[in-house]
């Protein structure tokens, strides 16, 4: 009797999966879906959070590492899983065991699951070998949630809609950032639930700071960045004001709020004067990390 021939498992795969800032982030109105329009430029940066993915025979685990994730409800790597699985009608030529290891905080701002959420998409369609065409990748990941097909291909970009809605820009100048993150979480919703329509005039604000950004006129970037966020969070956690005051304080060429915090992030175009901007701002209870901008999204690279 013939042998049965069985597929080869695929080798394992690792996907880097990098957090973002917003440069301009502007509240422009309720919608009547209850999400919230909003006109933002994006921008991944070197902090990553990494996914090791492999075959099983089947079903789906998801080991976490690193910082805890709090709640109860599935981690956004699961809920991927399950549209791929819904996708497929079930059937799926093997299981996937994923392995998150966590170095982006969580609640801040930073977008973190967000990212993993697309860079298990990516990674997953790879492993799987279910050849997604880029629409249907961008389709699953306006899914899972609204910053999450920003990060299929990152770099800079300017989102619209609730964010779903993603231009790719011209990649910037690579510039230094430096990252506060106190200990301390915002809650998305919370910080939505605060805003008050009449914040931000429906100019095209965003417009004029992508405009700085591709001529590299920095004078102007650093007075057209905003981030209506602060306007809410900052009142309600005088932390994250002192913070942000601290980076001004102390030489940042712009300090803003990521997202909608808790993390504040200043911006410098050399090394040396984000080190120096790092030392001082640092002892006030926060995480402080440099890294650069990126341009690129997350990245799967195989572990043969």
């Amino acid at each position: 009797m013939a042998a049965t021939l069985k597929r080869a498992a695929p080798a394992p795969l690792r996907v880097r999966c990098p957090a973002k800032i917003n440069l301009g982030l502007w509240i422009l109105g309720r919608r009547a879906d209850g999400y919230h329009e909003i006109d933002t430029i994006l921008q991944t940066i070197g902090l990553e959070d990494d996914i090791t993915i492999e075959a099983q025979p089947d079903g789906f685990s998801l080991e976490t590492r690193g910082i805890p994730i709090p709640g109860e409800a599935p981690n956004l790597v699961t809920r991927a899983w399950n549209l791929l699985v819904e996708r497929a009608g079930g059937r799926l030529p093997h299981g996937v065991r994923a392995t998150l290891v966590k170095r982006i905080p969580v609640g801040a701002g930073l977008g973190g699951g967000s990212s993993d959420a697309a860079g298990f998409l990516v990674g997953a369609d790879r492993l799987l070998g279910l050849g997604l065409a880029a629409d249907e990748l961008r389709e699953l990941a306006a899914r899972l949630g609204s910053d999450v097909p920003f990060f299929l291909r990152g770099g800079t970009a300017r989102a619209t809609g609730r964010g779903e809605r993603v231009r790719q820009l011209c990649p910037i100048e690579p510039l230094w950032i430096v990252l506060v993150s106190p200990p301390v979480a915002v809650s998305t919703s919370w910080a939505y639930g605060r805003v008050r329509m009449g914040l931000t005039q429906l100019d095209d604000r965003a417009t004029f700071l992508e405009s700085a950004l591709v001529s590299r006129d920095w004078n102007a970037a650093w007075d057209e960045m905003r981030n209506d966020f602060e306007d809410v969070v900052l009142p309600g956690l005088p932390v994250l004001a002192a913070l942000r005051h601290a980076l001004i304080g102390s030489g940042a060429a712009k300090a803003l709020l990521a997202g909608s915090g808790s993390t504040l992030f200043g911006i410098q175009r050399t090394r040396e004067d984000a080190l120096a901007l790092a030392n001082g701002v640092a002892g006030r209870g926060a995480q402080v990390r440099v890294v650069r901008t990126l341009e690129r999204g997350a990245v799967v690279t195989s572990l043969a």
